[in-house]
């Protein structure tokens, strides 16, 4: 187990969970290091100036910083549910709406998240109001007739983008679950709370330190 990847991550991090749900799904075994993203361990650092997560660093020294890599490091390795073929025959989609949620809407999503954190900007309704826009395009593939994008399982986009939906929901949970206009969006988040992969990715470590025994995550 000393040569098993180690996975940087910060629990409620948008990056991370998606990194988290790829590598469950592949069951691929990592040793897991919950962070504090206000006392980067410096174990980190060494690796990862950037200090942002997720990170994951091999036995050999290579590390993968962006959450995207990790998630095709996990399909490339053990895709067992498909993830790769869904983001292959969709692939227009998946790049058009991963894209924006990944960009415009993320803008957005922060500056309505933590508008006082900006100076001399519009009050936190005004990028909601955009980022809803933004979201209407995701709101118009959602399926009645299906519970996901695409079919009846999570599929590469699916997973990509809705833990920043979430994040989206935790800004005002009681005006998105009683007013948010995009009605299919909010089912489909739901749905996403309550799978059971989910709940397992999000189960609570205690912040890393050198001298602790290693957590493991993945199998």
């Amino acid at each position: 187990m000393d040569k098993l990847p180690i996975l940087y991550s910060f629990r409620r991090c948008p990056y991370a969970i998606r990194a988290r749900i790829f590598i469950k799904l592949c069951q691929i075994p990592v040793e897991i290091r919950e962070v504090h993203l206000k006392s980067i361990p410096q174990e980190m650092i060494n690796i990862s100036p950037t200090s942002t997560v997720p990170v994951l660093h091999f036995y050999d020294g290579k590390v993968l910083e962006e959450s995207l890599e990790i998630m095709d490091w996990a399909m490339n390795l053990n895709d067992k549910h498909d993830l790769k073929k869904s983001k292959l025959e969709n692939i227009e989609k998946t790049k058009e709406i991963l894209d924006i949620i990944d960009s415009s809407f993320k803008l957005n999503l922060d500056k309505y998240k933590y508008n006082s954190r900006y100076k001399n900007i519009e009050p936190p309704e005004h990028f909601r109001d955009k980022a809803i826009k933004i979201l209407s395009i995701v709101e118009k593939e959602l399926n009645n007739n299906t519970p996901w994008i695409f079919n009846d399982k999570p599929s590469y986009l699916d997973l990509s983008i809705l833990p920043f939906i979430r994040q989206f929901r935790i800004a005002d949970t009681h005006w998105f679950d009683n007013e948010m206009p995009l009605n299919k969006m909010r089912d489909w988040l739901m749905r996403f709370l309550d799978w059971s992969t989910f709940q397992d990715i999000m189960k609570k470590n205690k912040n890393w330190e050198v001298k602790d025994q290693p957590i493991y995550f993945g199998k």
